[in-house]
């Protein structure tokens, strides 16, 4: 199996888990598993949760199986899968961005699985509305990105990297750094996100959540609410947030919506 060879930061629950669920976390694209390592692996394990984070195929620490490009997103699902099927309870999977997308297609194939919580996530409908956007105001990285099957264009400066993922107040130092730890993606995975392969038929067996960033610039909150809707979710909109809200000030708030949430759930 892949999810053998897959590198996986897991942080055992340092309080009494009482029955509590595990929790894999599934990052997004160009990010790798260190994303969680930042605030939520730690504060979800002192809540009293498992978690696991692992690096997707060619991402972080964990091996490619072939080049970059040519990974699909169901490459990622056998990945996230993997993990789930190696672990002795029902986990709840917590995907981010391109990660919530490919939380959705496993939902919609897995039996094994206690919930799905979605963190700013590629909508349900695929990623047609930010794609347009990015080709009207950045034509030439995006068809730069085109021209050489790299999603890496996107993501390679600083300042513009920051602009997609970060909060404003980040200083260039630091989105320096973060950019440094961007990798390149999957170019027919993003092909797959506009509409070559959604999620499939969802018959609402699983609680789901979908929460977002006020200021995310990739997928704005009724992009978030529409993909609740599908999944008769809950919507929480974490005010003035950035797309990655794991790593941004607001973190704490959606953790904690997050926590709420699956200590509600029934036992599994």
């Amino acid at each position: 199996m892949v999810g053998s060879r897959l590198n996986v930061i897991s942080k055992p629950a340092t309080t009494g888990s009482g029955g509590k669920p595990p929790i894999v976390f599934v990052h997004g694209a160009w990010h790798g598993a260190w994303c969680w390592d930042a605030h939520f692996l730690d504060y979800f394990a002192d809540h009293g949760f498992d978690c696991h984070a692992p690096d997707l195929r060619g991402h972080g620490d964990s091996p490619a199986v072939k080049s970059m490009r040519w990974n699909r997103i169901n490459d990622y699902v056998e990945d996230v899968l993997s993990i789930v099927d190696g672990l002795d309870r029902k986990p709840v999977l917590i995907g981010h961005s391109m990660g919530g997308f490919i939380s959705q297609h496993c939902m919609c194939r897995s039996d094994r699985l206690a919930a799905v919580g979605l963190l700013a996530t590629v909508p349900h409908r695929g990623a047609v509305p930010v794609s347009l956007k990015i080709a009207r105001q950045r034509p030439l990285d995006f068809a730069l990105v085109n021209l050489t099957w790299s999603l890496y264009p996107l993501v390679r400066d600083p300042a513009k990297a920051k602009h997609m993922f970060l909060e404003d107040s980040v200083s260039d130092a630091e989105a320096t750094e973060f950019a440094s730890r961007l990798t390149d993606e999957s170019y027919w995975g993003y092909v797959d996100m506009l509409g070559l392969n959604l999620p499939g038929r969802y018959d609402g067996r699983l609680p789901a959540l979908v929460v977002g960033g006020e200021k995310d610039t990739l997928f704005p909150p009724a992009s978030q609410q529409a993909t609740a809707h599908r999944y008769d979710a809950q919507c929480h909109i974490v005010e003035g947030a950035p797309h990655d809200l794991m790593l941004a000030s607001q973190w704490r708030q959606a953790a904690d919506r997050f926590i709420e949430w699956i200590n509600r759930l029934p036992a599994s």
